[in-house]
């Protein structure tokens, strides 16, 4: 039986008074409309993404007194509400997903905003990691958690139907069926969650979020939704990576563990991924034992080029890792896919993260079954457990099945009355039927694929910050030593030495046989042919302007580039070139940070970028000039910074023109004159190296001392 153990695997034991189970787009946009309407005092939305352009209803003749899209819609309620405030607290990096995410910067709710619409965006995490909860909490009595966003590509109904007119994004572009699942709860867990919610909001701005002192007196529900759930006990569970004073929660990770563990007849996961590897360890555990549950896995065949060739490739290892582990026959994945009566057909997408067993535990929440929702990402899940199999758990479990196959709940029942497993009543319901769960046929035949999938890289268990890393590297190097004094000590010195010695030599060999192989290809004169070739392009302007352009916008040393381009092309088209592309570069920069906001650059940068604003604060041409001719930031940085500063354009352009000229000459110039002097070898031509180094040297230092 699973227990429940605050600060294991839950955050909080709460109860529900009230529940029910979204299973629909449509459902959900319909019971947050629902909710809104009876909202009195204060509204928290948790989200990985929100669209306010987004359709709400999007059946023929609904009219509930408000306008159908998010934007209006919320405009209208919170006039016809005065009392009522709406907190949203988003996560800030959307420029990651441009391209399935509305840009911030450009909505109205930033734009025209509303003195009760108060919305923030959230980088208190670490590079790498997102904010995924997904809570929407209405007067700490009715709370929404799942895996819904408020957001393009969510709404469709349960039919799934292949070609649904409706199921277009705001700019009309249609996408796939989508499948996910929400949970809707009233009682102390909707308390408990809006505690959650507060603890990010001050997490994130720094800030208290006003609670009501007591619940309303009617407690709000969705009318829409029909009350599964009463009196039941839950768990709330989390995962956060470590952040600065912030403690990391493993506890969704915990929790799936011990179900998997303590599971004795079935497990039935609904996930967007399959990508943990300590997941699929546990499942192959039980998959061994002989008296081990059933596992039956519902997944997302095709999820984008640019997932199927990361997590893609790490599910289809995985699956044929529980394939192979399943010597008993108790292993079944598959994926939703229905068609209609034209031929029209398409996979559904799975967005829901689930899992049912044995009929009496439920987990539904935002977390995947991948590395980043256990150990790097925020994440909430609700966990349901009875002490005995549950009708209400049977009953989630047929709503389900019924969605997938298009037929009613009693088609499901009596198949499962007759069949003695999942698998085998999944395979009877789907003869004949145009909608029907697939099997999913995975693996990966190339060997060096499968090396990569055995492996951490495609999805990472840590997020992507040199904080960390070295966080890690130091707790490492600590055990390894503790371990070393355990065992008797370190190892004698000569043995180190020998190991730097053998590297050494090494070296010197990869060295000796790189210069035998390629040192009569890679001569001088071929060198020099090469780049006349070049320097003779008719398109070497564009070109150079382009790779300045471009290295100006990743952090490329200019310098560097500009000594190599004025060796190999000439200085006057490397000076004209280099600073054409570095004008260019700090435009779009400065366009980017203007629109984009400063919360990835802080994160970035930290205590330099508040130095760096203080020394833009005069936002004249001088100052721009001045911290063009001596860099206290990277190039990117600078133009990142200037652009949400209330700089102007104008002098920041200006100025930067002001401040790079002299430089890149000088640095063109003084190269320019090494280069004559190594071919024509004088005193005086060497002369004129040494005098151009201690101006420029003398000039920069003067700057650094009396304008830092």
């Amino acid at each position: 039986m699973l227990e429940l153990q605050e600060g294991q695997n839950c955050w909080r034991r709460s109860h529900i008074r009230d529940g029910g189970f979204i299973l629909s787009g449509q459902d959900f946009f319909r019971a947050f409309r629902q909710a809104l309407l009876q909202a009195e005092r204060y509204v928290y939305i948790l989200a990985w993404d929100i669209s306010e352009s987004i359709e709400l209803a999007r059946v023929e003749g609904f009219d509930d007194g408000y306008p159908l899209t998010m934007n209006e819609f919320i405009f209208s309620v919170l006039d016809a509400r005065p009392e009522l405030e709406i907190y949203i607290l988003l996560w800030d990096y959307s420029m990651v997903y441009l391209a399935e995410r509305e840009w911030l910067p450009f909505t109205k709710w930033r734009e025209k905003g509303h003195p009760q619409l108060h919305l923030e965006t959230d980088d208190a995490i670490d590079i790498g990691a997102s904010h995924h909860q997904k809570v929407i909490v209405v007067d700490d009595a009715l709370a929404f958690c799942g895996g819904f966003d408020l957001s393009t590509w969510r709404w469709d109904t349960k039919e799934h139907h292949p070609d649904d007119p409706r199921r277009k994004t705001p700019n009309g572009e249609s996408y796939q069926p989508y499948h996910d699942v929400q949970v809707v709860c009233t009682g102390e867990v909707a308390k408990d969650l809006g505690d959650l919610c507060a603890q990010r909001w001050l997490r994130g701005t720094g800030n208290e979020l006003p609670r009501r002192d007591s619940l309303p007196e009617n407690v709000p529900w969705p009318a829409s939704v029909t009350r599964d759930l009463k009196d039941t006990e839950v768990g709330i569970a989390l995962t956060y990576s470590s952040y600065k004073e912030y403690q990391a929660a493993f506890q969704i990770r915990a929790l799936y563990l011990d179900i998997i563990r303590s599971a004795e007849h079935y497990i039935y996961i609904e996930n967007q991924y399959l990508s943990s590897h300590e997941m699929t360890n546990a499942l192959i555990t039980r998959l061994k034992d002989k008296e081990g549950p059933e596992i039956v896995i519902i997944l997302t065949r095709e999820a984008g080029w640019a997932e199927e060739s990361t997590l893609g490739v790490l599910r289809d290892r995985l699956l044929e890792k529980l394939v192979k582990a399943d010597r008993y026959g108790r292993f079944s994945v598959f994926y939703p896919f229905v068609e209609d009566e034209s031929g029209q057909r398409t996979q559904v997408y799975v967005h829901a993260k689930l899992l049912i067993a044995d009929d009496r535990m439920i987990i539904a929440g935002s977390a995947n079954l991948s590395n980043r929702s256990m150990k790097v990402d925020s994440e909430v899940d609700l966990i349901l457990t009875f002490q005995n199999a549950a009708e209400e758990v049977r009953h989630l479990l047929h709503r389900l099945l019924a969605i997938h196959f298009n037929c009613s709940e009693d088609v499901v029942i009596r198949s499962r009355d007759n069949e003695r497993s999942l698998c085998s009543m999944i395979e009877e319901l789907g003869n004949g039927r145009l909608h029907r769960l697939r099997k999913l046929e995975a693996g990966t035949s190339s060997f060096v694929l499968r090396k990569l999938a055995d492996t951490q890289l495609l999805d990472p268990d840590e997020p992507l910050s040199p904080a960390s890393w070295m966080r890690k590297v130091i707790q490492d190097n600590q055990e390894k030593k503790k371990k070393t004094k355990k065992e008797g000590g370190d190892k004698p010195k000569r043995l180190r030495y020998l190991k730097w010695s053998l590297i050494l030599l090494a070296g010197v060999l990869t060295v000796w046989l790189l210069n035998t192989l390629w040192g009569g290809v890679l001569d001088k004169e071929v060198i020099a042919g090469y780049l006349e070739g070049f320097r003779n392009s008719p398109l070497i302007v564009p070109i150079i302007t382009v790779i300045f352009l471009v290295s100006g916008l990743i952090t490329a040393p200019l310098n560097v580039l500009l000594v190599a381009s004025t060796v190999a092309i000439g200085p006057w088209i490397t000076l004209g070139c280099g600073l054409s592309g570095s004008l260019l570069s700090a435009a779009i920069a400065f366009w980017a940070g203007k629109r984009f906001g400063k919360p990835l650059l802080q994160k970035m940068t930290g205590e330099k970028l508040e130095k760096l604003s203080q020394k833009l604060a005069r936002r004249g041409v001088l100052s721009i000039a001045l911290i063009r001719l001596v860099p206290v930031a990277p190039f990117v940085v600078v133009n990142l910074v200037a652009g949400f500063s209330k700089i102007r354009f104008s002098p920041f352009f200006f100025g930067s023109i002001l401040g790079m000229v002299p430089g890149m000459s000088a640095v063109v110039w003084i190269t320019e004159q090494v280069q004559s002097a190594v071919a024509k070898p004088h005193w005086q031509t060497w002369l004129l190296v040494i005098i151009s180094l201690l101006v420029f040297g003398l000039l920069i230092y003067f700057l650094r001392k009396n304008f830092k």
